[in-house]
């Protein structure tokens, strides 16, 4: 007699790869919703009052776009370099961004590789190339926030004791291990020869960064008498929660984070879990609008 995971790996492997990806885009979703259902739970009483203003303001707006398209467009820059990329590709790096964040973390990675190999064929080869992306990507972020955690040292120790301290330190050391074994390791890991690995690190650098600054400023907007050092320290934990794999709507989780470390006497969980909020019904839309284009432009196979 078969076991319920046995049974349930059967059902899933009879199932076609249309079915699968659709089932696995339903649970992820479910997995996103469920996620801000329960940060809004958990975070009941938080006066959102200081954000009624927020539509009206086109800074805003106008920045919170520059944030979203930041990324995908990186992406594009990193990739035009190696494949020689139009414009025509920038619907799938949107694509990506909106999986990786709403479905499950590398499933977009998963649909780009399948978009690279419909487009460019093995030539280009893609498993190869876009694994050296996602592996320079994780680097240039592990740096960034090692370096973020040296700068924020004294507040974060003061902040984070107990159970909560030695999770960071363990979180801490398994970046630095990471980022060193991909060092020590590089010649094995990597196929992209050295110049163009030195400037896909510094792309996602100046991604990181970039990125780090706009979402700041979307805070700021939104609170303008929250403190800079107050945005830097979030901006750290923000970095952290980046760090977690596999895990969607990861910026909806910082808000508790806040909670529990700082309070919310400023009202920034609420800002935070805004902007979350607002990150992930774009994500829902893009993905879904991108998914339909790329459905309908997509040729069908003959049927005699």
């Amino acid at each position: 007699m078969k076991s319920p995971v046995q049974a349930v790996r059967t059902a899933y492997a009879s199932l076609s790869t249309t079915t699968r990806e659709r089932l696995l885009a339903i649970i992820g979703l479910a997995f996103s919703a469920a996620i801000l259902v329960a940060v809004f739970w958990q975070l009941d009483g938080i006066d959102f009052s200081v954000l009624t203003q927020t539509p009206t303001n086109p800074l805003f707006w106008l920045c919170f776009v520059a944030t979203y398209v930041l990324s995908p467009f990186m992406d594009w820059l990193i990739l035009r370099r190696i494949w020689g990329l139009g414009a025509a590709a920038f619907p799938a790096l949107l694509r990506k961004q909106a999986a990786n964040e709403v479905v499950l973390g590398y499933s977009g990675d998963a649909q780009l590789y399948v978009w690279a190999r419909r487009t460019l064929g093995p030539e280009g080869r893609p498993f190869e190339t876009l694994r050296d992306v996602a592996v320079t990507s994780a680097l240039a972020g592990n740096l960034v926030t090692l370096a973020m955690l040296v700068l924020n040292a004294p507040i974060v120790h003061g902040l984070a004791k107990g159970a909560l301290f030695t999770t960071l330190l363990i979180s801490t050391a398994t970046i630095v291990l990471s980022s060193l074994a991909i060092f020590f390791f590089r010649r094995f890991v990597f196929a992209l020869p050295p110049r163009q690995l030195a400037v896909t690190i510094g792309i996602h650098t100046a991604r990181i960064l970039l990125s780090l600054v706009l979402t700041a400023l979307l805070w700021k907007l939104l609170l303008p008498s929250v403190s800079v050092a107050a945005l830097f320290l979030v901006g750290t934990l923000r970095m952290m929660m980046s760090r977690l794999p596999f895990v969607p709507a990861r910026e909806a989780l910082l808000a508790p984070l806040i909670v529990a470390l700082l309070g919310d006497a400023a009202g920034l969980a609420g800002a935070v879990l805004f902007v979350a909020t607002l990150m992930l019904a774009a994500h829902v839309v893009v993905g879904g609008v991108s998914a339909l284009a790329d459905f309908v432009a997509r040729p069908r196979p003959r049927l005699a």
